[in-house]
């Protein structure tokens, strides 16, 4: 009777027991996305709330061509959202960390625009003369000092996302521009 009340009281306030654990939301949202597996160390779920409702997000990569964002009912399995982004030409490993193209910022400082605009391009394999409608914003995401980098260059748009403390990227993403007028 103590469960039940406390059940109900949760509910009363918004708030959903989870009635599924954290692997059989990674499971629904796998076999929603076609795979059995993914590498070691490819795979997020974490427990969230989203409009009063108790909801796992799922993150994985194939290790291959695509990373996946899924959003699981923590109540049903049922799959919420899902999204599916090309991954750059080369996904870097755990053992294989991106090498910056400039030298990592230091503790005590951070990296420069023009420094993570190096980095960015270095990844994409792009010079800075091929590229249009740059765009850059710093800012600090969780603690985290960061720069925002979006640019085109040839049929493609490019976004980034670099710790300003350490020169790493933490996402990069390279999309076919669905329209060229530049």
């Amino acid at each position: 009777m103590k469960n039940a009340l406390f059940a109900t009281a949760s509910l009363a306030a918004g708030l959903a027991v989870a009635a599924i654990d954290p692997n059989a939301a990674a499971q629904a949202a796998l076999k929603h996305a076609g795979l059995s597996a993914v590498p070691q160390n490819a795979l997020l779920v974490t427990p969230d709330f989203d409009d009063g409702r108790a909801v796992y997000e799922v993150d994985f990569h194939d290790g291959a061509a695509y990373r996946y964002d899924y959003e699981v009912d923590a109540n049903t399995g049922a799959i919420l959202k899902s999204e599916r982004k090309a991954l750059p030409k080369a996904l870097p490993s755990a053992a294989a960390p991106i090498v910056p193209a400039v030298p990592a910022a230091t503790a005590s400082k951070t990296a420069t625009e023009a420094e993570a605009k190096a980095i960015v391009l270095a990844q994409a394999g792009v010079s800075e003369a091929d590229i249009k409608r740059y765009r850059a914003k710093f800012e600090i995401d969780d603690g985290v000092p960061q720069w925002e980098i979006e640019f085109r260059a040839g049929a493609y748009e490019y976004e980034a996302t670099v710790n300003a403390a350490t020169g790493a990227i933490l996402d990069f993403e390279r999309d076919k521009a669905w329209w060229i007028f530049d």
